[in-house]
């Protein structure tokens, strides 16, 4: 009873010096660590065995949880069987959470990593991961398209990333909103900028699900030969400049945002205009009729 109670009085202490107190809904069997982002980790796993994007056993795989908090994830990986599980986050007091839960957990096989997803080559070997999960995270990032790039340089070929995101659900359309930072996010993507940017960095066109409004899923697979279409402009170090990729001039491919308020704009000052005219057509009658009645007058 006293190491449970030591074990409670661990995660408290912990969630007071974390800015956002402790991460996710974690439960140790004789108590409940209440998270700010609740059991939220439990649905996205169960979506991904439900659409079978990743398999029930990970036995011997290395796997990497990139943005992991808590560890929620990370501690499920490992208890999948991962040889090792690369917990990953730039938050030094997200990491010690983590560390507590997957030793609670006996998980002996997850090794914490502060630092930022830009920089992780320097702590994981290139194409060395079998899979990444990468929930929640790919809005916080400052550079989408270059953190997508540095998660294809970790994984093997035929490695995947399960991506989970905040997304517009739009695939007409690709864009990013600016985030404005509201929850901590740079960016809110639509569906076809996801499957747009991961093409770009150099994986297989995924597919895109949304399990709730707001939220969607994606499995992501680096062939056997990731090439990167154009490199011009990325803020990442390649051989070559070379397009891989023959641009193209047709404005139309920019699949842009609906403008809706240039439209309405637009609508507005054809109906100011229209109204105008109407209001002026009376005088402008008279004004006609004055000149055609003008030369049939009997001086």
């Amino acid at each position: 009873m006293e190491e449970h109670e030591a074990l409670q009085q661990r995660a408290v202490d912990l969630a007071s010096r974390s800015q956002y107190g402790w991460g996710h809904t974690i439960d140790f069997g004789p108590f409940q660590v209440e998270g700010l982002l609740g059991k939220k980790y439990l649905r996205i796993a169960g979506v991904l065995d439900e659409l079978g994007w990743w398999p029930a056993s990970l036995d011997g795989l290395e796997v990497a949880d990139v943005g992991c908090f808590t560890g929620g994830l990370s501690v499920l990986m490992a208890a999948r069987g991962a040889a090792v599980v690369h917990a990953v986050d730039e938050v030094p007091e997200h990491l010690e959470q983590c560390r507590m839960v997957a030793s609670a957990f006996g998980c002996d096989g997850v090794r914490t990593h502060g630092t930022t997803l830009y920089q992780l080559h320097e702590a994981i070997a290139p194409a060395s991961l079998d899979l990444v999960m990468f929930a929640g995270v790919l809005y916080h990032l400052s550079d989408m398209l270059v953190g997508l790039l540095a998660l294809q340089q970790l994984l093997k070929p035929g490695g995947a990333v399960l991506l989970e995101s905040n997304a517009v659900e739009c695939w007409d359309h690709s864009y990013a909103n600016y985030g404005r930072y509201v929850g901590g996010m740079w960016w809110q993507p639509t569906a076809l900028c996801i499957e747009d940017m991961c093409e770009q960095a150099g994986f297989e066109r995924p597919e895109v699900r949304f399990y709730q409004a707001g939220r969607a899923l994606a499995r992501v697979v680096k062939p056997a030969t990731a090439s990167v279409p154009f490199k011009r402009g990325v803020n990442w170090a390649f051989p070559d400049l070379v397009d891989e990729r023959e641009r193209v001039l047709r404005i139309t491919d920019l699949a842009p945002a609906p403008d809706h308020h240039a439209n309405v704009g637009m609508l507005r000052r054809s109906l100011s205009k229209a109204a105008e005219r109407a209001l002026q057509a009376p005088m402008a009658a008279g004004y006609w009729w004055r000149r055609r009645t003008r030369g049939t007058r009997v001086r």
